[in-house]
């Protein structure tokens, strides 16, 4: 990835690279046509290719203020995040000596995890995000030979010398079938969805009526700091891999560095909602240890604005009993009443739900039943595995707080 600026809105160029005549138009397949690291001009043109369709409801200057201030993020800084592009040696560079781009995307490097049979092995992985072809470009094959192409790369690409990648992820938003013709195969895409509250009234009401009443306390960016994240998720791949020795279970590490890169995301878009910078990010029990860590998802129609719930922290040493049932129903009350005060009008997000939080939000749905909802076109994980026993590979921990 190119250096960080010091000015965040800081661009290099303020204009859209221009569009190729189709009669210069490489084909796919030509030796030519190449996956590379993008430099830093290079990196802004896929800002500011890709804007009209994702921008949203940010201005085009504001969300390429957005990306800029996104690569200052810890999990992008040291060469963290990495801009690619699908270019031709034989066309000529633009006056700002970018190379013309067919396609793009790029990757975070991620600290993940492979366990079988207690064994457990930190690894580096990949996500995957921002993948664009312009609407001048499509129908070419310039998407499918980058993904192709990337496949390759992210086997060795930041791994220890002569050591492999174990595995890359993506989230396709374009239904699963392109890319699992290219090797990221579709897993279990599920989450549920609970209403706000009202009031602050019926929310107190309802956690009056969940004895012994938990202690839940709002959780800010320092506290979770505290909270036993990795060692806990580490010790819960240990134990399952133990439990089932015929399968390999992968996990991206749920640390400060994956959560900032959202908290930051989030900040961004409520200030340019001229709104407060959110303080609360979660909620805990202090009685079990339980939390939820959350943020708060805006998009273009106010009425799909959702409190997303980045990752649910169970400690392995909680059995699982009506009193943990009553404390995650009391947390999910939580996230449901901030999902009111924020106006988040489509309710409260779970990806990925346990057994155990299905049925505590089930105890809170006071007569509606609580779907598991399996996505099928939009945000579908999908995930490389660079060996030969992918039908045994089990992605553990696949919520929201791995999306990129």
């Amino acid at each position: 990835m190119p250096a960080a600026q010091e000015n965040p809105t800081d661009l290099v160029t303020d204009a859209v690279q221009p569009q190729l005549e189709p009669s210069s138009l490489p084909s796919n397949t030509d030796p030519d046509v190449v996956l590379e690291s993008a430099n830093l001009p290079e990196y802004e043109q896929t800002w500011r290719l890709n804007a009209t369709e994702w921008k949203g409801f940010l201005s085009q200057s504001s969300y390429l203020d957005r990306e800029q201030y996104l690569i200052q993020a810890d999990i992008c800084r040291d060469d963290g995040a990495t801009a690619w592009i699908l270019t031709s040696a034989k066309l000529p560079t633009n006056e700002d000596g970018s190379r013309p781009i067919l396609a793009a995307c790029e990757t975070a490097k991620k600290n993940a995890y492979v366990a079988k049979d207690g064994v457990l092995q930190k690894v580096t992985s990949h996500g995957i995000g921002s993948v664009y072809c312009r609407p001048e470009y499509r129908g070419k094959g310039y998407a499918g030979t980058m993904i192709k192409e990337l496949g390759k790369k992210l086997e060795t690409f930041q791994q220890p010398k002569e050591s492999k990648g174990r595995f890359s992820v993506l989230y396709s938003d374009i239904g699963p079938k392109f890319y699992a013709r290219h090797g990221w195969r579709p897993f279990p895409s599920t989450h549920i969805s609970l209403k706000t509250i009202d009031n602050a009234g019926e929310y107190h009401q309802r956690r009056a009526e969940i004895t012994p009443l938990p202690h839940v306390k709002d959780l800010k960016y320092q506290d979770l700091v505290a909270l036993p994240l990795i060692s806990n998720l580490e010790d819960k791949l240990v134990n399952i891999s133990s439990a089932n020795p015929s399968k390999t279970f992968v996990a991206f590490q749920p640390d400060m560095r994956n959560l900032q890169w959202h908290f930051m995301r989030e900040e961004f878009l409520a200030e340019s909602l001229d709104r407060e910078k959110p303080q609360v990010k979660g909620a805990v029990d202090q009685n079990t240890g339980i939390a939820l860590i959350w943020v708060r998802t805006y998009s273009e129609d106010s009425s799909d604005w959702h409190l997303s719930v980045l990752y649910v922290h169970i400690p392995e040493s909680v059995v699982h009993t009506d009193e943990t049932r009553k404390s995650l129903s009391a947390l999910l009350l939580r996230a449901q009443y901030e999902a009111h005060i924020w106006d988040m009008a489509d309710g409260v997000e779970v990806w990925d739900p346990r057994r155990e939080v299905v049925e505590a939000a089930q105890a809170i749905a006071y007569g509606h039943e609580v779907q598991v909802i399996s996505r099928d076109q939009e945000h579908i994980c999908s995930l490389k595995w660079n060996g030969s026993d992918a039908g045994d590979v089990v992605w553990l921990a696949n919520e929201r707080y791995a999306w990129c």
